[in-house]
């Protein structure tokens, strides 16, 4: 997208830059400025380094458009309104310090005037940092009472998606979840029905309306939207090694909720053969043969990924998946040594939260 004609005018004001969450070199930006998961984009002040906008997720071009506006008005407009200042203090605060981040949202619409046009965005960001900070209750709340208001475009997606999330997240036995579930399944289903809803975010919808179904032990529903989400990925010709990966771990998410993972594994394969350097595409078979029950199969796919020079996080991954296999097998010892490998890749995991849940798995797993 960034290659998109409608970007041209961007080019003088923006040093574009992607960063690899599994490269130890990338250690410091990421123990600085954090992500509450990926992608996350980020526009930074070159002076002092300090972040003028955040968001999380695929975009569509007119929210990257936005996104980048908002941004280099950060950057080079000397002084902003309050609810556009409190709105880029929440974007800096997001990842690090979401409880913050929250209050500043808060802030930036309290001080809005009417017709400011960065309502909708501080509204699903406020989302965001509630999602973020573990305001369940309160997060699933906000997203079904803003969302049924919202222009029926992109960022109602996302508020929609976020909020279903916060139910997900919750006790599905609690009243308030069933409550706003009640409010914000039709809305999800209804983003589901738009074409501006991005490939992310219908990934999203689709997965928590499963998990809901199935909360509900409903495996006839969570079968129903299964089946409509892979069809859905199916009829996708890739254009690229990046939309095969993300088509590809939307197939997995999907089994991984309900479903039968011998389904995806003929499409795995392929993208395991088309990308040839790809760890995760292997791990991706790994991970479906393992719950086929192919477990020779998947050895076999962790292996090919270990020799695809994986970073710390791919390498711990795959081990991981592999020592899980190997005892699945009752191959106890050749289980300890991967875990133990594992616990050593790990280490060098540039990301910290991400680093010290693998170290405790791990070691969770050594321990049993």
């Amino acid at each position: 997208m960034l290659a998109h004609a409608d970007l041209a005018r961007y080019a003088g004001q923006f040093v574009w830059l992607e960063l690899n969450f599994d490269n130890e070199n990338n250690r410091e930006f990421l123990d600085k400025y954090g992500a509450v998961g990926t992608p996350t984009f980020y526009v930074i002040d070159p002076q002092d380094g300090h972040v003028t906008a955040t968001q999380t997720g695929a975009m569509s071009l007119a929210e990257l458009k936005a996104f980048l506006d908002r941004g280099a008005s950060g950057v080079f407009t000397k002084r902003l309104s309050p609810s556009d200042a409190a709105l880029a203090r929440g974007d800096a605060l997001l990842a690090q310090k979401p409880a913050e981040a929250v209050a500043a949202y808060q802030q930036a619409l309290k001080f809005a005037p009417a017709g400011w046009p960065r309502r909708d965005l501080a509204e699903a960001s406020l989302v965001t940092a509630l999602e973020s900070n573990h305001q369940y209750r309160e997060c699933a709340h906000t997203a079904a009472t803003i969302a049924a208001a919202m222009k029926r475009d992109s960022m109602f997606a996302r508020t929609v998606m976020t909020g279903m999330w916060c139910l997900v997240d919750g006790d599905t036995a609690l009243a308030w979840v069933k409550e706003q579930a009640a409010k914000l399944e039709p809305l999800a289903k209804e983003a589901l029905s738009l074409t501006t809803t991005v490939r992310d975010h219908r990934d999203g919808l689709y997965r928590t309306l499963m998990m809901l179904s199935l909360a509900r032990e409903d495996k006839t529903a969570a079968r129903k939207w299964g089946d409509r989400w892979l069809a859905e990925l199916d009829a996708i010709q890739p254009r690229s090694d990046e939309e095969r990966t993300a088509l590809d771990i939307a197939r997995v998410e999907s089994i991984e909720v309900y479903g039968d993972p011998k389904r995806i594994l003929p499409a795995l394969s392929a993208s395991e053969r088309a990308m040839p350097h790809s760890w995760n595409a292997s791990l991706r078979v790994a991970q479906m043969e393992r719950d086929a029950k192919h477990y020779d199969a998947a050895i076999a796919a962790c292996d090919r990924g270990l020799h695809r020079t994986p970073g710390p996080l791919g390498r711990s991954w795959l081990l991981q998946t592999k020592a899980d296999v190997l005892t699945k097998k009752g191959q106890t010892a050749d289980a300890r040594r991967a875990l133990e490998n594992a616990l050593a890749a790990a280490q060098g995991i540039p990301l910290g939260r991400t680093r010290d849940s693998n170290l405790e798995r791990i070691q969770n797993a050594l321990a049993k």
